[in-house]
């Protein structure tokens, strides 16, 4: 009888909804990207200018310390990190996404936050040819937990794996190598 009771126990996390996924989470209802860069030498300046050079990044402003930004029709190179075509989903192949982004520094690391993220594409049953908000997808119960078809490596974590690599610092931020 304790056998049967422990194995319960352990096996009800893993029946559990994920509030987060990778560097997504659910904040105030909405799908959030969130993530802390090390660059040991950057600064605001310099951040500020690799933002305004860097592909899909417009609308750079930077004020109070922060700098805010639009990243707009980011698509996904899904064969970059070796995922196959037939085993990536129609919305990371053909999406593209959208969002409202802030980037903070402070003790040689920075903060990317994406907000109000958006996407358009085929997403198999629908084709989402105006961007919409993904938390309306990727999220269940009202935003409050997210779905877990979208909790895949696949899905989030593609596209996760992309941000990152498109915000990571790769060198010495005073050779504008982004």
């Amino acid at each position: 009888m304790r056998l049967i009771i422990a194995l319960m126990a352990m096996s009800l996390p893993a029946l559990a909804q994920s509030t987060s996924y990778g560097d997504f989470k659910i904040f105030e209802n909405r799908i959030i990207y969130q993530h802390v860069f090390d660059c040991t030498s950057m600064t605001v300046e310099q951040l500020d200018s690799v933002l305004r050079a860097t592909p899909n990044v417009s609308d750079v402003a930077v004020k109070e310390g922060a700098i805010t930004a639009t990243l707009s029709d980011f698509v996904v190179d899904y064969k970059k990190f070796k995922f196959p075509q037939v085993g990536t989903p129609h919305i990371i192949q053909t999406g593209r996404f959208g969002a409202k982004l802030t980037a903070q520094v402070r003790d040689g690391r920075y903060r990317i936050t994406l907000d109000d993220i958006t996407m358009k594409g085929n997403i198999g049953y629908k084709n989402i040819t105006e961007p919409e908000l993904m938390t309306e997808y990727a999220t269940i119960k009202s935003a409050t937990l997210l779905a877990q078809d979208w909790c895949r490596p696949n899905m989030l974590g593609l596209l996760n794996k992309a941000l990152n690599d498109l915000f990571t610092c790769k060198s010495d931020p005073t050779e504008w190598d982004w």
